[in-house]
């Protein structure tokens, strides 16, 4: 009984064996596949690169509106130093209190104005500033894991990550997504196929996706065109930010755009470029400039000399493009910016 036992557990155990064996992978076709996983390296190579410097002059002219004298201080925001700019401070008509960054990196120089009620002042300062153009070439870039992203791709003011609509539009887009800069360029194809461009004060990806005729409509302008972005790459486990700055509309010598305060709101020049983009973060080559509205097509690492940068959004919040000169007490009534292009 007990040799019979025995014989009935051998042929068990054997039996287990071979189901077992027969649900492991094969050792030649998997390991043939690691080696080819091995040999796709990540590869990020600028195949275009090449500087243009501008002279910038950009003045801010103050009010008190009050009747009494006012000292305020005034926050002056530059153009910032960043991958693919690099910016010097010549000369400014005031002498500033002290410089400081902002927590994503904004340069902004502090002043203490006082004026009497109703008097004004020309805020000004001079600065030197040399944009790269610049294409990158991307291959195989991995996926992080999710601990590498978690705590930069959560969601903000601006930014539904736990829209459930959302999650469902960046679940299908990723599905058959092979690398993040794939994925980044079908959610740029995603908005631009949906895109209903309408200028307006920024409501964020929330509020910028619509319902209309049973379709889905991304309604707004460039800041609801970067919030969505946004939103939907963090979804994905890709770290992304909106860039802030002025977008040159103009390819001459010397451009000038301005904005004025009126009674009703404000007035600008034909050719006012506030501008807002997104970037993406990609670990081999840094922050990576995203630009949906250049030319009607998705352009990723392939970055015009006509975008000036003055601020990012990843942690802190801006809510608009017109954040380049403010106070608590006094009123900016004009905001003049000219850029005289140098010899290259």
């Amino acid at each position: 009984m007990q040799h019979a036992k025995l014989i009935i557990g051998i042929v068990l155990t054997v039996i287990g064996v071979s189901l077992v064996l027969g649900f492991l992978p094969g050792k030649t076709k998997y390991s043939q596949v690691d080696q080819e996983a091995a040999s796709r390296k990540a590869r990020v190579e600028y195949v275009e690169k090449r500087n243009y410097t501008y002279f910038l002059s950009q003045s801010f002219l103050l009010r008190n509106p009050s009747n009494n004298t006012v000292v305020d201080l005034v926050y002056m925001w530059l153009p910032v130093n960043s991958s693919n700019q690099f910016v010097r401070l010549l000369e400014t008509s005031m002498e500033p209190l002290y410089g400081k960054s902002s927590e994503d990196g904004a340069a902004i120089i502090v002043y203490n104005v006082s004026l009497r009620g109703g008097e004004t002042i020309w805020l000004n300062a001079t600065l030197q500033v040399t944009v790269e153009k610049y294409r990158l070439l991307t291959e195989n870039i991995p996926w992080l894991n999710y601990s590498q992203v978690e705590k930069n791709t959560g969601g903000k003011r601006y930014w539904a990550v736990d829209n459930q609509t959302y999650v469902s539009i960046a679940q299908n887009i990723g599905l058959d997504t092979r690398d993040p800069i794939e994925a980044c360029s079908s959610i740029g194809k995603w908005i631009l196929a949906r895109l209903d461009y309408q200028p307006t004060w920024r409501r964020g990806a929330e509020h910028a996706l619509i319902s209309r005729g049973g379709r889905l409509i991304v309604s707004g302008d460039c800041e609801e065109v970067a919030d969505v972005f946004v939103t939907l790459a963090r979804i994905l486990g890709i770290r992304s930010r909106v860039a802030h700055g002025l977008y040159l509309l103009e390819d001459k010598d010397v451009v000038t755009m301005w904005i004025r305060r009126t009674e009703t709101g404000y007035d600008t020049s034909d050719n006012w470029g506030g501008h807002a983009w997104p970037q993406i973060y990609v670990p081999q080559a840094g922050w990576v400039d995203v630009e949906l509205l250049e030319g009607g097509t998705v352009k990723i690492g392939d970055f015009s000399q006509y975008h000036v940068k003055y601020g990012f959004e990843e942690k802190s919040f801006l809510g608009s493009t017109m954040l380049y000169c403010q106070a608590m007490y006094l009123e900016t009534d004009f905001f003049h910016f000219t850029f005289r292009r140098a010899e290259s």
